[in-house]
């Protein structure tokens, strides 16, 4: 016997119709923002990763990392952005593409402590927009977030911020690095690490972030140079416009190092929540598409953990409704062989049209029959006449009643069309040709 590897998830047939449902929401959501949907590989040379967030834990500790049979050193992606400035980039799309505003969707990998809302293999879904700093984009990004939020149910708070330029970071940090220097002893051993190489992080550091001492640290509001400062309040004023509630946040700083300017959480209030609370998070990177080796471009950017999205529609009962995309529509049986090939062509014919039919494979008694459509909650029956012993069909509204008899014949197809359509299924474009 086999196990699933740690961290990983077999997704029932409802998981991954919710799952798929996420991402169709998303897909549509993009369309209406105008983003172009692209997709990249899963596997990435190691290198991209190790240069877009060599500081953050997880090139240090979290990469699937291995090499190829052709001694090349590569991973499972983490995380989408990198990749997507590396396919940007490679592809020349800043060149190719009238619009500069992307999204995309996929699976995901990091060797990290698995819990509630965190997996080693998760969907994440992301949006790119490529543009030099305009508060507009950011507030067009976060709109995007906010629909796909709004659509699903999910209720959250927007916490936002401004990390600053370059060098309003490089001050901050300094002072940081100073501040936590005091208290070292009482930092746990990861967060002692990042006092040397990313500070920042203390700040959101899971266990760390709930110290007293943490809280009172120093803050990045007090470093921000003048343009800083109005680029953060010229974006909550259009927020404001929008009337999209937020909450400014000034330890709010983001894992991923090539992070700039504006930081933005949507943390789920779900009382079911979890650890893992944030379900969309994003801001502004204005060097990484150069540091990789591409043109001078700005851009702005978030992620979304379906998977966590989706553990909140089952906690809170929130799951959508496709009851009538996965309803039988109609269940279709036979009582005899002679029987089995037409009602099988019926099957496929309206399964073309878009309805959903289950077919028994097996020549079954009429009474099997009957309760295999009414166990599936079918609305219509579709079998052989059994009680006048004649080349002749029975179609059945099972909720009314209803039947009639049809030949298997052209002229029993428009019949059977014509009933069907009657009694509500849908309108058959087929019968509108049958007729003609």
């Amino acid at each position: 016997m086999f196990n699933r590897i740690k961290g990983t998830r077999d997704y029932s047939h409802k998981q991954a119709i919710t799952t798929e449902t996420i991402r169709s929401i998303f897909i549509k959501s993009s369309q209406n923002f105008n983003f172009n949907y692209v997709e990249t590989p899963i596997i990435e040379p190691a290198q991209l990763f190790k240069r877009s967030v060599a500081g953050s834990d997880i090139v240090k500790k979290e990469m699937y990392e291995f090499k190829d049979k052709g001694d090349r050193e590569v991973v499972l992606r983490p995380e989408g952005t990198a990749g997507f400035v590396r396919a940007f980039i490679e592809n020349k799309w800043y060149s190719t593409e009238a619009v500069q505003k992307f999204s995309y969707f996929g699976p995901m990998f990091r060797y990290e402590q698995p819990q509630k809302g965190r997996y080693r293999q998760f969907y994440q879904a992301g949006a790119e927009y490529i543009g030099e700093a305009n508060p507009y984009i950011e507030a067009e990004l976060i709109s995007f977030a906010q629909q796909i939020l709004g659509i699903l149910g999910i209720n959250t708070v927007l916490k936002i911020n401004s990390i600053g330029d370059q060098e309003a970071r490089d001050k901050y940090q300094n002072e940081l690095k100073k501040y936590f220097a005091k208290y070292k002893n009482d930092l746990s051993q990861d967060s002692q690490q990042r006092l040397e190489s990313n500070v920042l992080r203390i700040l959101d550091d899971k266990e760390d972030s709930k110290k007293d001492f943490v809280k009172k640290a120093p803050k990045i509001n007090n470093f921000l140079n003048q343009n800083s400062n109005k680029y953060f309040y010229d974006l909550l004023s259009i927020l404001d416009y929008l009337e999209i509630k937020y909450q400014i946040d000034y330890s709010l700083v983001r894992g991923l190092d090539y992070y700039d300017e504006i930081v933005y959480e949507f943390v789920s209030t779900s009382k079911n929540k979890g650890s893992q609370s944030t379900i969309i998070g994003g801001g502004r990177y204005s060097n990484l598409i150069s540091d990789l080796g591409g043109p001078k471009l700005a851009a702005s950017g978030w992620g979304f953990g379906v998977d966590r999205a989706a553990d909140i529609l089952f906690e809170d009962d929130l799951v959508p409704d496709n009851s009538e995309l996965e309803k039988v529509h109609i269940t279709i049986g036979s009582t005899n062989k002679e029987s089995m090939d037409f009602l099988l062509l019926i099957s496929n014919k309206f399964r073309s049209l878009d309805v959903n039919v289950e077919f028994i494979k097996d020549v079954s008694k009429s009474k099997k029959i009957f309760e295999r459509a009414k166990k599936l909650d079918s609305d219509f029956l579709i079998m052989n006449d059994t009680v006048n012993n004649n080349p002749m069909f029975l179609a059945k509204n099972l909720k009314t009643n209803d039947k009639i008899y049809f030949t298997d014949s052209e002229d029993g197809l428009v019949d059977l069309f014509q009933f069907l359509e009657d009694n509500e299924l849908r309108q058959f474009q087929e019968l509108d040709d049958y007729l003609e």
